[in-house]
């Protein structure tokens, strides 16, 4: 009689699993090394019913937990930590490979293979919770950002504007608008204090540095890039988080205002492009517009100069704005 096939506890089906956990349903050696499994990591399995989830973050979600459960003084750091929290990285470090833990105690990083380990202090504000993970906090992770080196070139393995971003997106707060008064990752009086009880640890210099050209109420990174690019450029002035408000047509939040000038700039991301969001805009503009206002709208392309060493749209977009400004006022 030909033996049954072996069908897994519905317990591990849907998720992946330790040794420990295959061994508490009573799954045997030979089985777990059987057609119906596969080795995600050392230490990690999943049952081959269980799909590997595309998202990076799912993915995350998924292997950490069985393999940290192993590992009971460490935690997700450096750029698993920033994606496992919703950090603002550049879009070519989301996919980001291999896994990086911090062992928080005295002696060996961990060693598993597809994972890069370390072994620091972490002080106890410095050790969060995603989901079921254990995370680094936000302020940390980012202290060891802006302290990690590309492994190619020796250089920072991301830019200072890329820095401000992830840190525009860890303190964003915002007085006006849909997102008032949601409260931020980390505010920024906190991320001040940590960055005080880290002393000279690498990173938290370049952090300091770099929170001060920050911005509270900026909804993208690519709103940061926008700001960034015009300060570059020599126009400054743009902030952040402004209301413009017309009795009878309600009110419009632009990414960047400038006071002075009446120039309001909306960035475009993918999700403009919805049908119901291209209403919203519409009536946004008509309102900036109503208030006698310029609007501008651009989008990722136009924040990236189109040759080295030559300016992005946007600010060419801005100086004809300031220059129609000009014109209108001498009539």
């Amino acid at each position: 009689m030909p033996t049954p096939q072996h069908v897994p506890p519905p317990e591990l089906r849907d998720r992946c699993f330790s040794l420990r956990d295959a061994t508490r349903t009573g799954l045997t050696g030979h089985q777990l090394f059987g057609p119906g499994y596969e080795s995600v990591m050392t230490g990690v399995w999943r049952s081959v019913h269980h799909s590997v989830h595309q998202d990076p973050v799912a993915r995350l979600l998924d292997a950490l937990p069985p393999l940290l459960s192993s590992l009971p003084t460490t935690a997700a750091s450096h750029l698993t930590s920033a994606l496992l929290l919703g950090l603002r990285l550049p879009g070519w470090l989301r996919t980001s490979t291999p896994i990086h833990l911090t062992r928080w105690v005295a002696g060996r990083a961990p060693r598993v293979a597809g994972v890069t380990g370390h072994v620091a202090q972490l002080d106890p504000q410095d050790r969060w919770s995603s989901g079921d993970v254990r995370v680094v906090g936000p302020t940390r992770t980012v202290v060891d950002l802006a302290g990690m080196k590309d492994p190619h070139s020796g250089t920072n393995l991301i830019t200072d504007d890329a820095l401000v971003a992830v840190l525009d997106g860890l303190i964003s707060f915002h007085q006006t608008g849909i997102h008032a008064g949601k409260p931020p990752l980390r505010a920024l009086a906190e991320v001040e204090a940590d960055l005080e009880r880290m002393g000279r640890r690498r990173g938290v210099a370049r952090v300091r540095r770099n929170l001060s050209r920050c911005a509270a109420g900026v909804d993208s990174a690519l709103e940061t890039h926008a700001r960034l690019a015009l300060e570059h450029a020599g126009l400054a002035g743009f902030v952040t988080d402004r209301e413009i408000r017309v009795p009878g047509m309600g009110s419009a939040n632009p990414g960047l205002a400038h006071e002075q000038w009446k120039i309001a700039i909306r960035v475009e991301g993918p999700h403009h492009d919805q049908q119901g969001q291209r209403t919203r805009d519409i009536k946004r503009q008509r309102i900036t517009e109503a208030a006698g206002w310029i609007e501008i709208r651009v989008t990722a392309a136009d924040l990236v100069p189109p040759y080295p060493g030559g300016e992005p749209r946007i600010v060419n977009l801005v100086r004809e704005a300031m220059k129609q400004r000009v014109a209108s006022s001498r009539r």
